[in-house]
């Protein structure tokens, strides 16, 4: 009997063209574009992780890495090395893309803007190497003139299968055009909403401060959303990210300051809102500190059927800690049960 197939519903393959020029200080983006002056760049990143083992350094050299691969089907390559293929043995892997719309950020210009981006994952998404294995969203910005007729085309033309946003680029979840238009027309077509859902913020805007986009992401302003659109499906991910399990982890909370953990957990744990999921990209590669609280999480019925296997590919991308490592050690600590739970049987039922 064949292996199911796995689901990660949560990476990214786009390129230094759709990042803007100021996202990193002093020009580094539009700097790094030259080829030597990059391979300098990481082996000065490589030294620093070996003299003083800094993760977060390595995170960013394989960062450079990934983000100036020639174009996105070189990154989904990379990535679908690390996972199973279609065999006789296995029904291979399949991946939810979320490209990102940063043109709006206050960081500078962005060298190929997300229509052609969009296109370009399209083109993937239809090219027989990749049939059946990408699973295409599309990123929609309600402050983008003629968003939703820009998510029409996605979906009816070249057969988007939901829709991304990102609220700490400046917007809220109840945003008038989301609420109006954009969800409405999720809900007639049954499909998904995949949320950024962790603190923090990017942004360099005179329009509202760090601390209000930071609070954009907040799962709480989730709860008009669905109590409006029972039927939209909505995953939140991240699940509220590393700092907010470290949070929990550490008891550093109250009730007037609960993490966005606690948030979510109650949100589900309610069952007024049947429809919720979470994914666990990005934070279950602080894995050591983080899997068995999800263990504990996925051993409660109530959450089981709701969480989500995703990587958040290629933000983690390490080779101190590949993804091929993850997905095994994912499996071990979980089990096998647990293991297709998360990168099988809810995914299918998140995406219809």
């Amino acid at each position: 009997m064949k292996e199911k197939a796995i689901y990660n519903c949560h990476i990214h393959i786009f390129t230094h063209e759709n990042i803007p020029d100021k996202f990193f200080p002093l020009f580094l983006i539009p700097a790094l574009r030259v080829k030597p002056l990059r391979a300098v760049l990481r082996q000065a990143m490589k030294a620093v992780v070996f003299w003083k083992k800094n993760d977060a350094t390595q995170r960013y050299s394989a960062f450079i890495e990934a983000a100036y691969r020639k174009n996105q089907e070189g990154n989904l390559k990379h990535l679908i090395g690390y996972y199973p293929k279609k065999s006789e043995f296995s029904q291979g892997t399949k991946f939810i893309v979320l490209p990102m719309d940063m043109a709006k950020m206050g960081r500078g210009r962005v060298k190929e803007d997300i229509d052609a981006q969009h296109a370009e994952l399209a083109r993937l998404a239809n090219k027989t190497d990749y049939k059946g294995i990408i699973i295409p969203f599309a990123h929609i910005d309600p402050r983008r003139e003629g968003a939703l007729e820009r998510l029409k085309s996605l979906v009816e033309e070249h057969n988007f299968k939901g829709v991304k946003i990102y609220p700490p680029l400046g917007y809220p979840p109840d945003d008038p055009v989301l609420i109006n238009k954009i969800y409405p027309y999720m809900v007639d077509r049954d499909i998904p909403l995949l949320a950024h859902c962790s603190p923090g913020s990017v942004v360099n805007t005179k329009d509202f401060t760090k601390e209000q986009a930071h609070a954009f992401a907040d799962p709480d302003n989730y709860r008009v959303v669905m109590d409006q659109f029972p039927q939209l499906r909505i995953c939140l991910g991240h699940f509220g990210g590393i700092t907010e399990w470290k949070r929990q982890l550490d008891g550093n909370y109250n009730s007037e300051n609960p993490t966005w953990f606690s948030k979510i957990r109650g949100l589900i744990k309610c069952g007024d809102y049947p429809n919720l999921y979470a994914d666990i990209s990005y934070t279950v590669f602080n894995f050591h500190e983080n899997i068995p609280l999800l263990k504990v999480l996925l051993e409660d019925e109530q959450f089981r059927t709701k969480v989500l296997f995703g990587s958040d590919f290629y933000m983690v991308e390490s080779k101190k800690y590949s993804e091929k490592r993850l997905s095994l050690d994912l499996r071990y600590s979980l089990g096998e049960d647990l293991f297709w739970q998360i990168a099988h049987t809810n995914p299918k039922a998140f995406l219809k």
